[in-house]
């Protein structure tokens, strides 16, 4: 809590209440059929410490998986 948030909270700050302001709620800010499968897979639970939200394992953008290795150094 080194913001002065719990981790859920400031999770939610980043994700549905932001989605929610702004007023893009129908397609981003939680996981649900008919929303954007774009997500961040990380390596550890966020809610246990929030600084594992730093270590992104993986993200999925259009359905499609990348690794923030092969991100890194992207082909040409």
């Amino acid at each position: 809590m080194q913001a002065g948030l719990p981790p859920y909270d400031a999770l939610a700050a980043a994700t549905v209440t932001a989605a929610r302001l702004l007023r893009l709620d129908a397609e981003i800010g939680t996981v649900e059929p008919g929303k954007r499968a774009d997500l961040v897979i990380l390596g550890a639970d966020p809610l246990q410490d929030v600084q594992a939200a730093r270590r992104v394992h993986s993200v999925m953008k259009d359905g499609r998986l990348y690794s923030p290795a092969a991100s890194a150094h992207p082909q040409r």
